[in-house]
């Protein structure tokens, strides 16, 4: 059985050249991880964060560069860049809701490399590591949510970082 892996970076230099069929493939390959990753920091901004998204994706998709990362990685980049703007300007209108509770990951066998060492992690670590990608707090603002020191927060982000990133290139 042959696996089929999907070219972000073939797709993202074709949408830099004004293929729409390659723009609608990275949109079908990538729209719904996106939306729900993004419900989960801002409940029902999500879908125009994700709108934005796809928007910043073709309007600069000639401006990504593999030296930058993974053609994937960069399209996250500016979902996170969009999510955390919406997040500030609901913070500072007074309109933010209540963080949800931060999920309890299950990996399954098959998961993957990156599920399976997110699972791995010490408490504390995913902890840290998720307030900071899913409610998009910095180091002072997740320490004070979680009660522990902003260097023990960083040393915590940054181990966790290390872990995926080892897992990755295993």
């Amino acid at each position: 059985m042959s696996v089929s892996v999907f070219d972000y970076e073939a797709e993202l230099t074709a949408c830099a050249a004004g293929d729409r069929s390659a723009f609608l493939a990275l949109f079908t390959q990538e729209a719904g991880p996106m939306f729900t990753l993004v419900q989960h920091m801002l409940g029902n901004e999500a879908e125009e964060v994700v709108h934005e998204t796809f928007v910043l994706i073709w309007r600069n998709a000639a401006g990504y560069s593999a030296s930058l990362g993974t053609a994937r990685a960069w399209m996250y980049s500016i979902l996170r860049y969009r999510a955390l703007s919406h997040l500030h300007q609901l913070t500072a209108s007074g309109e933010a809701r209540e963080q949800p509770p931060l999920p309890v990951l299950n990996p399954q066998p098959d998961s993957g490399a990156i599920a399976n060492t997110l699972a791995s992690l010490p408490q504390p670590q995913l902890d840290a590591l998720l307030q900071a990608y899913l409610h998009g707090g910095d180091y002072a603002h997740i320490a004070e949510k979680l009660d522990r020191s902003e260097p023990d927060i960083q040393a915590s982000i940054e181990s966790a970082l290390a872990r995926i990133d080892e897992a990755v290139r295993a």
